[in-house]
């Protein structure tokens, strides 16, 4: 599967991807996100999945975490998708301190506690948008998360 057809909408190739990913086709979801970002490079929901989907479920750290800067460029105005890049950044950051040799991983340039800072720094900056309830607990509990990890507490209010 190409991922893409001649003249087909991106928002429709996101979805598809979404619905393959539910099936577990990631391989497949990854390509028709692609195909997405090929016809709307703008489209900054389909960067967000495509970094999202290559952080978690492959493992291409570094790829994903360039896609998701590339979503939060597009649309630095959009909280959900600063939390993913934050939500991303941790993910990596922990992977990072507690490796897997079952599960290898794309290397990063940024170590643990630079990803933590930039972690922090994103999510602050989401809260600043005034997200809706849901999305500020979630971003609040990455928060706890990162100071947890870091011993370093993060203030809302700075």
């Amino acid at each position: 599967m190409s991922g893409s057809a001649e003249g087909e909408d991106p928002r429709a190739l996101l979805r598809r991807a979404m619905r393959l990913h539910s099936d577990d086709q990631i391989d497949a979801a990854l390509a028709s996100a692609e195909g997405a970002v090929a016809l709307a490079p703008d489209f900054c929901e389909a960067h967000a999945y495509l970094g999202n989907t290559l952080v978690t479920r492959k493992r291409r750290f570094a790829d994903g975490l360039a896609a998701l800067e590339r979503a939060v460029a597009l649309c630095p105005g959009d909280a959900a998708i600063l939390y993913t890049l934050g939500w991303c950044r941790e993910f990596v950051a922990h992977a990072l301190e507690h490796p897997r040799q079952r599960q290898p991983h794309q290397s990063v340039a940024q170590d643990a506690a630079t990803l933590y800072a930039a972690t922090t720094e994103v999510l602050r900056r989401a809260l600043t948008l005034d997200p809706d309830p849901q999305l500020r607990g979630d971003i609040e509990d990455i928060l706890d998360v990162v100071a947890n990890a870091t011993g370093i507490p993060w203030d809302e209010d700075e």
